[in-house]
């Protein structure tokens, strides 16, 4: 078997310290400051009321309380022989989370605004292991292949690393992953000094095949080629999972550099990701070559680590492709949870439609396709300043709505009877299993049976006069606002009433009093066309809307 190096360059000093929280005392010289005072035996209930003190807190065994109180009080009261101590108040603060410049670069934020965090994804971190005790992530489990025993543990740093940077938690301490629901899975191949053998790391990929993973994340390089890795690589391939791994940090084979990214990055079948630098240029120590296909943040990467002398709170900045390719691990987290139903290589292609070009037009030697982002939403066709862009967001956000398989929500298109009923359904929390239902041309398999069947139950819809439902039909402007109404209580002060809805209709109540409580809207001539078929973005509007007023 071959000797695996693993290439990563550490940075000599933390950039900051996060293991405590930071106090802060008050200007002694404020008026109206808080402080805490101790008495003898007991506190002097009268001294305080005679003074005038605001009191926040008293504690009762430690013989003190918590005031406001002006200078010239303080000084009054540590002049009183009954009082025992007098300390200024001070200012706590949780420990701050550390959001990373690659972060940043790869624009997360705009996927958080659609809850896109990885949640349901699977992935395996084949490396030195995992902290199984760090605070800032959520293990599901992992194996050891690098000695007996059911430890994956970390007693190297590097895994631990990956690690948050694809999955460190959304809490408020120590810094932020790229999909922070992901599943994490360590995949101890790498003993305590970052080495390892192929064998290992191939028994690590075999194992992870057989586990289901989504995503395997290999920040590990080798100088060659083997049958082995490259079978299981193709297994791997063969079902769906997509492979990542680093470009290499420049090591010397055999006394030179290669011409291409190191192995298994090299393989087609495996995203090979090399490192740019904060001002988005190819960090000197990173691979390029041929074969290279995606670049990302892989320098002074703050991320987790294990707990040493020199990093105690856990926290180290490192540089390397490394660092680099569980970025993208983690980009493509999200684009799974996004496009669930998408295969690897359909994945790799949105991956490659939205990455920002570097260098030379087009995919190139030193970049590859580009500096991977992550995805904005999980629309193509839903633009950020359309109208109905926040109401689609919040209606996803709720698993209340999903597009179609393409990846497109058809916004501006029809919608369904039956559709309709399932996206209330969903909104109402109803009961979806799917089963029979009161109309003959709604099949118990169908998707939307169980809603359907919850619907008629709750008195929120009716069939037609024939006894039928028409599940495939279109549905009118006139009959959604029945169905809102029934669905949501409101009971506006006014009601707005349109010209061309008629007193004495059957969806008269419903939609003048959907439009006094602001949840449906007419059009700009000031006509409501009742009998128009409503678009998926007026569905969409006028259930977030509703949604929104009844949580008031």
């Amino acid at each position: 078997m071959k000797r695996l190096g693993m290439i990563w360059v550490g940075i000599l000093s933390v950039l900051c310290l996060l293991g405590a929280p930071h106090v802060s005392a008050e200007d002694n010289q404020t008026a109206g400051k808080r402080m805490i005072i101790g008495f003898e035996d007991s506190v002097d209930e009268a001294l305080l009321e005679d003074m005038d003190i605001k009191r926040h807190h008293t504690y009762e065994e430690l013989n003190a309380v918590s005031v406001t109180l002006t200078n010239s009080q303080a000084d009054q009261l540590r002049s009183n022989s009954n009082v025992a101590w007098a300390e200024n108040d001070q200012k706590v603060q949780t420990s701050k989370q550390k959001i990373g410049w690659g972060y940043n670069t790869l624009d997360v934020s705009q996927s958080t605004e659609w809850d896109l965090t990885g949640e349901g994804t699977d992935i395996a971190i084949i490396d030195t292991g995992i902290d199984a005790d760090h605070p800032d992530l959520k293990v599901e489990g992992g194996i050891n292949l690098v000695e007996k025993g059911d430890s994956w543990d970390d007693d190297n740093g590097h895994g631990t690393h990956v690690a948050g940077v694809i999955g460190a938690q959304h809490n408020n301490i120590g810094t932020l992953g790229v999909a922070p629901k992901a599943n994490l899975y360590a995949a101890k191949a790498l003993d305590e000094e970052g080495d390892g053998w192929e064998g290992e790391i191939i028994a690590a990929v075999d194992w992870a095949i057989e586990e289901e993973m989504d995503i395997i994340n290999l920040s590990l390089t080798s100088c060659q080629s083997s049958t082995g890795m490259k079978t299981v690589l193709d297994r791997a391939e063969e079902e769906g999972i997509t492979v990542v791994a680093a470009s290499g940090n420049g090591i010397l084979c055999d006394g030179e550099y290669l011409d291409d990214v190191m192995y298994p990055a090299r393989y087609s079948n495996v995203a090979s990701v090399g490192a740019v630098d904060r001002d988005q240029s190819r960090a000197v120590f990173s691979y390029g070559g041929d074969s290279l296909d995606f670049t990302a943040p892989g320098t002074q990467i703050y991320s987790t680590y294990i707990t040493t002398e020199d990093h105690p709170d856990g926290y180290k900045s490192m540089n390397g492709t490394s660092m680099a390719a569980p970025y993208v691990s983690g980009v493509f987290a999200l684009l799974k949870q996004a496009y669930p139903h998408d295969s690897a290589k359909k994945l790799e292609n949105r991956m490659i439609n939205h990455t920002i070009d570097l260098g030379e037009d087009g995919k190139d030697f030193d970049y590859g396709h580009g500096l991977v982002q992550a995805p904005k939403h999980p629309f193509s066709d839903i633009k950020p300043k359309a109208w109905y862009y926040p109401h689609v967001r919040d209606l996803y956000n709720q698993d209340i709505v999903n597009g179609f398989a393409n990846g497109t929500y058809k916004p501006l298109g029809d919608i369904t009877r039956e559709q309709v009923v399932t996206m209330i359904g969903r909104a109402l929390g109803l009961d979806g299993e799917k089963r029979d239902t009161p109309f003959p041309d709604v099949d118990e398999d169908a998707f939307s049976s169980g809603y359907i069947t919850s619907a008629v139950e709750a008195g929120i819809i009716e069939g037609h006069p024939d006894g039928s439902f028409g599940p495939k039909q279109k549905i009118k402007r006139q009959d959604v606002a029945v169905i809102i109404h029934r669905a949501f209580d409101f009971n506006p002060d006014t009601k707005k009433t349109f010209s061309d809805v008629n007193k004495g209709r059957y969806y008269y109540d419903a939609v003048t009093t959907l439009a006094g409580a602001g949840v449906i809207n007419g059009y700009p001539s000031g006509l409501f066309e009742p009998n128009q078929d409503i678009l998926r973005a007026e569905l969409s509007g006028v259930l977030a809307k509703g949604l929104a007023k009844s949580n008031q």
